[in-house]
């Protein structure tokens, strides 16, 4: 079988509607357009990001679009987690493919279950959302990614959310979930609570610029451990 029919073979076995991003063969013919969007991940302007001989964790990985560019970038290691065993079964699959070393995918609930091993910089990107947080898993998830990073966290969130028409719940209801949230005029603002959740311990070093119609779209923030 040839390395393309591979590749075909991997989307037909995750499915399309699991893949988050965009997956080309080695022609670069495009099998799976992803149900992501670009503009969701690592901002691009963010030239300072630096993985040069770390080790990095991918919460979230999906197929390891995230974890191979960790790896491209200069990183030791690079280590994907997500919590579809047939996702992770198609992102080692891929890596075998492409032929790349010191990257490992590996099935995991990284909100529930403890760190078993601790990285240099632990990346969140386009995972939290809607459905996690109105799910009540806003704080597993931020603690999870807090637990496995030693000096950097990388993430990507929406900072405003409406919580009645985006959580499809009255604010009292919200506010019995996470108590120390804060709304205003109707609006949770995410970054704020994120900020403060990680204050006593992190800095935020990097956050990306405003978009038009900035709630809808999430935004790259980079925080540093304190010394």
């Amino acid at each position: 079988m040839t390395k393309n029919c591979e590749i075909k073979k991997i989307v037909e076995e995750v499915g399309q509607d699991k893949i988050w991003r965009p997956l080309y063969d080695f022609e670069r013919n495009k099998l799976s357009k992803g149900v992501g969007h670009d503009i969701d991940g690592i901002d691009p302007e963010f030239t300072d990001l630096d993985f040069t001989g770390k080790t990095v964790c991918d919460l979230g990985c999906n197929l390891g679009h995230f974890t191979f560019y960790a790896h491209e970038r200069g990183a030791k290691t690079v280590v994907g987690y997500d919590m579809e065993p047939k996702v992770i079964t198609g992102a080692k699959k891929l890596a075998a493919l492409y032929s790349i070393e010191n990257v490992e995918f590996e099935t995991c609930n990284f909100a529930s279950e403890p760190a078993t091993r601790t990285f240099d910089m632990g990346m969140l990107i386009d995972i939290l959302g809607k459905i996690n947080i109105s799910e009540g898993h806003l704080i597993p998830i931020l603690k999870g990614l807090e637990s496995r990073s030693e000096s950097e966290m990388l993430l990507t969130f929406r900072p405003l959310y409406l919580v009645e028409r985006h959580f499809g719940m009255p604010e009292a209801d919200f506010l019995k979930m996470y108590p120390q949230a804060k709304i205003e005029k109707g609006f949770f603002n995410l970054l704020d609570f994120a900020k403060d959740l990680f204050s006593e311990n992190w800095d935020v070093t990097y956050l990306s610029k405003e978009l038009p119609n900035d709630e809808q779209y999430k935004r790259t923030v980079h925080f540093i451990k304190k010394s």
